[in-house]
């Protein structure tokens, strides 16, 4: 296999088809629909690593990354930016949202929704940036885009670790009052005080407002949790002012969310698929097609891909189907951040970078002739509604009156946004106009509808509440009520559900709302002693106590049980959920549930179903155990057929359902080591599980991979088989080494009883990054004793360059000792000078294997005269050796050189530069991946989940890559920095580098 230099063109899997009915064509590595061009606005020699993009109202391009606001201007207007004006000197974590108006340009970033201002019009930043609003900012969860609303506010996306809390809701009128999770934000125009719109995000990057006003996001995926049962891809969403959109962590919940069809949650307008969502922006203009006109475009950075989706009204809300409008084809990994549209040609502009990738800006256009009556229909559309109330803030020139009176108009967006806005006039509106307004909407077949009544209700009086309560006769008004008032009165809220529950004639809507009800009377989810395992969406904050009545649980959950099962999925979903919840001991709810485990039943609902029976606390029966046992055996089986992905958190919480459900069952373990289809490498995550029988498990393990060459080892496995160390298991696993990437998991095995056979293993171990394994790697040699063999010696040095702490170099050093004869103490670099003397064949390898001369470039270095070094003049040498394009400070490849040479010796800073592999710390240390198809790369992971790798292979190569492309992927210690980047450069030159680099960091070049 030879490395070569051509790009890996991924298959394609794409779920939905190309924007157009053209046939797509490829440009630039990008897939894009007919009669749409795409060209390089401005390359990463204008802006490296841009993490968002705006356009100002004069139309030139604003971009911003780590340290840097740059205005980039095309000056002969042939369509690419000729040059990058420096607006600012920050934000320092980079600006996740920007937006120009004015002399003012707003930016999230560097703590908080800050303003930097140019009055003089010189498109420099006239000094500091004002905070306007503190906030979190700098990491991927934190406060992203900001726009300003047509209602004349100001917006801004907050992810879910940014910490927003009521604080925020300072304004009376707040949708939300106590925000879960992320949020969108908003500021009037004066800034005084702020709202909390919706929450309920994970991590929505970006937001734009349609032509009527309404708000739309595109929220992230619960990527961890592939193939559990509460993932839910990335999502389209349609914002609703009060509406919370499913997700729960941090302050309730760990991974567990809301799924979609929950009664209190806003649904998405599209599911979408994996990927990590960045830049949205509306399509207002008339230079592309129709069909775009209205539409969104939505960032995929993940996976290189554009969406569209043009969102069409149904009820309350909206419906969407998302299509791929630009894909990447190549290893190129366009790593989109954000997009806008020009205001004067009406272009596409997008950005790439993130995470230290390459930057760059693009431009899409159509070459077609466009339709300008698109644009007109859809003002028309805005302002001619005739006294239709607005998205957003209506404010006090709108009456009571007609709010009410608009709650019950034939238009179901236009009664939301009704519901809305008494919802935040609160106390201001008379309890007989709410009450007029809720009995208009509360049995409302739209769920928005009901929920937005749900929410008035809350801001009733008792008195006021009594009156519907005695008028509530549908299921509908029931299970509205009862959200109403679960807050305050659970016991109530429960009564509701039961009644419902118990109507034979209810509908599976009512029925479904129901058993949500009953969930949010318990508390909500999740208990908070379960927080972050398999249990959290399956337990209460309250749990069986919500109900002061001991008979209500048991009624409750023989009223579940005979609607269960219904045949809907999201119906058997929550009134088993619901039972899980009650902890229910009816044998009756058992048998239920354990008969949806067969054969054929997909293994998401088996991890659902096993879940609840985990939770229920009837006696288990032989025929239980069974269909448990048989359940858990299959799922890898199962997953694999339907080609499902499993993430990080799959074996972290079936580990975790499976100790629960032995622990209340206990002749599961027996069930499982004596099953015919027991034995697969996948299964060694329950044999690891406390109580089961690991050795006779072990040898279970050992015939099955005796009979197929093709078994799939895991370092699971090879931990059950590290518990019985027979000499069957020992030559088992080292016939491995080296065969199936499991090294670092058996070397620690190999190392418990250490056997000289085994003697270079262990030296190959000091080479790994794990601590552990560079211990237990030692820990084995000093059990056999010295060696005199040198490459041993210098395996032993390389580890003492790395070694982490004081402690690890005095015991490498210590055992050099004992094998050299020589005590040099724990210096590195005086046993890389004696090793280097003392075997000269391995000096080069003592270099990093760079195949560099080191005593030569020694003397040379020796020889320079620094004091002649110009660090004006050092500046161009480092621009030559185009060292700023991985050490710009802004670049995940390389380390920022500020204050650099107060952190080396100029010894140790050019023996870096001269032998780069010779120790590469771990944060930049890259792996090299093989691929299917003859190719090799190298690089920084940046991104590595179940269906894709993201590698930065230096300064302005990415690779993306598929699993089915990966062969095999191992750790590197060679450098992505090229040896030799010195050899052409006089003895004049390098002082100059070395006197500039020494100026990095300090008040001088601070000042430059």
């Amino acid at each position: 296999m030879r490395i070569r230099t051509v790009a890996v063109v991924l298959a394609p899997a794409l779920l939905f088809a190309l924007a157009g009915s053209a046939a797509p064509q490829e440009v630039a590595g990008l897939r894009v629909p007919a009669g749409f061009s795409v060209s390089e606005f401005a390359g990463s020699d204008l802006a490296n690593d841009i993490q968002c993009l705006t356009i100002a109202p004069d139309g030139r391009v604003i971009v911003s990354g780590r340290g840097y606001v740059s205005i980039l201007v095309d000056d002969d207007e042939d369509g690419r930016a000729d040059r990058a004006l420096p607006f600012a000197e920050g934000p320092e974590d980079g600006a996740m949202g920007l937006l120009r108006e004015g002399d003012s340009l707003f930016v999230v970033g560097d703590g908080g929704l800050r303003r930097y201002r140019d009055a003089d019009g010189d498109d420099r930043a006239d000094g500091p940036s004002e905070l306007i609003r503190a906030m979190t900012t700098g990491s991927e969860h934190d406060a992203h885009a900001v726009r300003r609303g047509p209602d004349g506010w100001l917006y801004v996306m907050i992810g879910n670790f940014a910490g927003i809390d009521a604080s925020y809701a300072s304004l009376p009128t707040s949708p939300i009052a106590d925000p879960v999770a992320g949020c969108l934000v908003r500021f009037p125009p004066d800034f005084g005080g702020s709202e909390i719109v919706a929450d309920g995000f994970r991590n929505a990057y970006d937001f734009d407002f349609n032509p009527d006003g309404e708000v739309f996001a595109y929220d992230s995926d619960n990527e961890r949790c592939v193939s559990l049962p509460w993932y839910e891809p990335t999502r389209f969403y349609h914002v609703v002012p009060g509406g919370h959109h499913g997700w729960l962590a941090p302050q309730r919940t760990e991974t567990w969310r809301l799924p979609p069809w929950a009664e209190d949650v806003v649904p998405p307008v599209a599911p979408i698929d994996r990927g990590s969502p960045t830049g949205v922006v509306c399509y207002r203009h008339e230079a592309f097609p129709e069909r775009y006109r209205g539409g969104f475009f939505l960032l995929d950075w993940t996976f290189g891909r554009v969406f569209f989706a043009r969102p069409r009204q149904e009820g309350a809300s909206y419906v969407a189907e998302p299509e791929v409008f630009l894909r990447a084809t190549g290893s190129e990994g366009y790593a989109w951040t954000d997009a806008e549209v020009h205001p004067g040609s009406g272009d596409l502009f997008l950005s790439i970078g993130g995470r230290g990738t390459r930057g760059a800006v693009y431009r899409v256009r159509y070459e077609g002739e466009g339709d300008a009556r698109g644009v007109a229909e859809t003002e028309r559309r805005r302002g001619g509604a005739g006294g239709r109330l607005e998205a957003g803030v209506i404010g006090g020139e709108v009456g009571t009156d007609r709010i009410v009176e608009a709650a019950g108009s034939d238009d179901e967006l236009e009664r939301l946004r009704a519901l809305v806005e008494l919802g935040r006039r609160g106390d201001a509106v008379p309890a007989g106009d709410l009450s007029r307004a809720i009995r208009g909407n509360w049995d409302h077949p739209d769920r928005l509808l009901r929920s937005a009544s749900a929410a008035l209700i809350r801001r009733l009086g008792p008195g006021d509440r009594v009156g519907l309560a005695a008028s509530a006769t549908s299921d509908r008004q029931r299970t509205t009520l009862g959200f109403g008032i679960a807050g305050d009165d659970p016991e109530a809220a429960l009564g509701l559900a039961s009644e419902v529950l118990g109507d034979e004639g209810a509908s599976p809507s009512d029925r479904l709302a129901a058993s949500r009800l009953v969930q949010v009377a318990l508390g909500g989810q999740p208990d908070p002693a379960l927080i972050g395992t398999a249990w959290e969406g399956y337990s209460g904050r309250l749990g069986r106590s919500a109900s002061g009545d001991p008979e209500a649980p048991e009624t409750l959950a023989a009223r579940l049980r005979s609607g269960f099962p219904s045949g809907d999925l999201a119906l058997d979903r929550e009134q088993s959920r619901a039972l899980a919840m009650l902890e229910d001991d009816h044998p009756d709810s058992l048998e239920l549930v354990a008969e949806r485990l067969t054969g054929s039943s997909d293994p998401i609902d088996d991890l659902h179903h096993l879940i609840v029976i985990g939770r229920l606390r009837a006696p288990r029966t032989p025929e239980v155990t069974s269909r448990v046992a048989d359940s858990l055996l299959a799922l890898d089986r199962k997953l694999d057929d339907r080609g499902a992905n499993r993430d990080r958190n799959w074996p972290l919480r079936v580990s975790e359902l499976y100790e629960g459900l032995a622990d209340r069952d206990p002749e599961l373990h027996r069930a499982m080591i004596e099953h015919p289809e027991f034995g697969r490498a996948s299964h060694a995550l329950f044999a690891r599980s406390d109580g089961f029988d690991r050795l006779a498990s072990a040898d279970r393990f050992l015939d099955r991979a005796e009979a197929d060459p093709g078994f799939s080892w895991d370092a699971d496995v090879v931990a059950v088989l590290g518990d019985r160390p027979t000499d069957w298991a020992i030559d088992t696993l080292r016939s491995l080494w080296g065969e199936v990437g499991l090294d670092e998991a058996i070397l620690p095995i190999l190392a418990r009883n250490p056997s000289p056979q085994d003697r270079p293993k262990f030296a190959d171990g000091l080479g790994s990054t794990q601590r552990s394994t560079v211990s237990a790697s030692l820990g084995a040699l000093e059990a056999l004793g010295p060696s005199d063999d040198p490459e041993e010696w210098l395996a032993l040095v390389l580890a003492l360059r790395r070694a982490p702490d004081d402690e690890s170099r005095r015991r490498l050093s210590r055992f050099l000792a004992r094998s050299t004869g020589r005590d040099l103490g724990p210096d590195p670099s005086s046993w890389s000078d004696w090793l280097a003397r003392h075997s000269p064949d391995l000096a080069g390898r003592l270099s990093g294997g760079d195949g560099v001369d080191a005593e030569a470039w020694e003397r040379r270095l020796a020889g320079i005269d620094w004091s002649t070094g110009d660090a004006s003049r050092g500046e161009g040498v480092f621009q030559k050796a185009q060292c700023g394009a991985c050490h710009s400070g802004n670049r995940a490849v390389g380390p920022d050189l500020a204050g650099v040479a107060g952190r080396f010796s100029r010894e140790d800073l050019f023996r870096t530069i001269v032998l780069p592999s010779r120790d590469v710390a771990d944060r930049y240390r890259s792996i090299v991946v093989a691929t299917s198809d003859g190719n090799i790369h190298q690089g920084v992971v940046i991104y590595d989940a179940a269906d894709s790798l993201i590698l930065q292979a230096g300064a302005t190569e990415t690779v993306l890559l598929r699993p089915g492309d990966v062969e095999e992927r191992r750790s590197s210690d060679a450098s992505l920095m090229p040896a030799g980047l010195l050899d052409d450069r006089s003895d004049r030159e390098i002082a100059d580098l070395d006197a500039y680099l020494r100026s990095l960091g300090s008040a001088d070049a601070a000042g430059r």
